[in-house]
């Protein structure tokens, strides 16, 4: 009974070992059905391009602000106050406007006061040549009977008394003469200088009337009606539109190759992708030594999007470079990362972060993360890619920069 018992345990045993192998195996079966690949997706309508270097322009950058070229600070030139202003801020004018009325009642006063003093220095003329004309004709007839009283005397027709009687008449004479050419000269002298004080009374009087210097636009008034000025107190400050220039700021490294009428490609901010084309109007004669940097002034197009203040850029030809060019369509943003659905073996996506370079147009220069030869998806939208596959239609009909 005892052998029987063991042989009998030791079959057992080896039954559920081997049950136990079985069901492993089968586990693992089951396992390897669970986890087997499945089919990538193929997305369709996309359009996808092989990129290629492209020889792009060479371009120093150098970031400025638009300036006009003739600004006015207009400031009051006497002392009174504002009765009337006439513009405002961004209103057109034209050259002699009337900007701005200051109370011109003390102005006019001193001006009539000039003229009056100048019209009588006129009238003091006006009579001192009547004097001098009468003086000279009296001089002339004391003179003719001088002249025969010395004949009458050679004659010894005339006592010595009447003789020096008609001589002392003679020296009178003449001495009135002198006199009234004197006082002509005396009353002319102050007829100019009263002539000379009323002009510039009538100029002070003008100093009333606040004009525009020039044609341009009002970028900025300081004054109210009410407002006592003082010679030199700012009223306006008033632009010239139908010139504006870019005053860049350049490194030194690019002193030696831009020049004076050097032609500029201008991009401001404000016009968008827009292109003006420029030129080197101004440029310092060195680097500023604490920045290490240099001013030049670009004279720019007429264009009615211009204004002063506005912020651009301006781009010096430098010659050429190789570089590959995508579409900022086939830009996406995730987050700080920016990047391209490249179209892998075996027509897989793979999403991967480019570093971008400048933009030109519709297109941007990509740095690094896309080489030469390789295809990029154009269109990829908001779409999550990576990992899908793209039309093998599309791989083989591919546009071509």
């Amino acid at each position: 009974m005892r052998w029987r018992n063991g042989l009998g345990g030791k079959t057992t045993h080896r039954i559920r070992m081997a049950s136990l192998m079985c069901g492993v195996c089968l586990a693992g079966c089951g396992g390897e059905r669970q986890t087997a690949p499945q089919k990538a997706e193929v997305v369709s309508g996309l359009h996808v391009q092989k990129v290629q270097f492209q020889n792009l322009p060479e371009e120093l950058e150098a970031p400025g602000s638009v300036i006009a070229v003739s600004t006015a600070q207009v400031a009051a030139r006497t002392m009174s106050t504002v009765l009337q202003v006439a513009v405002k801020e961004g209103d057109t004018v034209k050259r002699g406007q009337l900007l701005a009325q200051l109370d011109e009642r003390e102005l006019s006063a001193r001006r009539n006061a000039a003229k009056a003093a100048s019209q009588g220095a006129n009238a003091a003329v006006v009579q001192a040549t009547k004097a001098l004309a009468a003086a000279q004709a009296q001089a002339g007839v004391v003179q003719k009977t001088y002249e025969r009283y010395v004949y009458l005397k050679q004659q010894n027709s005339v006592s010595p008394q009447e003789f020096d009687e008609m001589a002392a008449k003679q020296e009178s004479a003449q001495a009135s003469l002198e006199q009234a050419k004197a006082n002509l000269q005396q009353a002319e002298a102050g007829a100019s200088q009263a002539e000379s004080e009323s002009r510039a009374a009538e100029d002070v009087a003008s100093y009333a009337r606040i004009v525009a210097p020039f044609d341009g636009k009002v970028l900025r008034r300081s004054v109210d009606p009410g407002s006592l000025v003082s010679p030199g107190t700012e009223l306006f400050v008033v632009e010239d539109t139908s010139r504006y220039q870019l005053e860049a700021t350049l490194p030194a490294a690019g002193l030696k190759s831009v020049k004076k009428d050097t032609p500029v490609r201008v991009q401001l901010d404000a016009l968008g992708e827009k292109s003006l084309t420029g030129k080197v109007a101004e440029m310092e004669a060195g680097a500023d030594p604490t920045s290490h940097t240099w001013r030049a002034r670009i004279e720019l197009p007429k264009d009615p999007g211009v204004q002063s203040g506005m912020f651009g850029r301006a781009f010096f030809s430098q010659g050429e470079k190789r570089a590959l060019m995508l579409p900022h369509d086939a830009i996406m943003t995730r987050g700080q990362l920016q990047g391209i659905y490249v179209v892998a073996e075996g027509n897989l996506l793979r999403w991967r972060v480019v570093t971008l370079g400048k933009a030109m147009g519709s297109q941007v220069e990509v740095l690094s993360g896309l080489s030469d030869g390789e295809v990029v998806v154009l269109n990829p939208g908001m779409q999550e890619l990576d990992g899908r596959k793209v039309e093998a239609a599309a791989i083989s009909g591919e546009k071509r920069p």
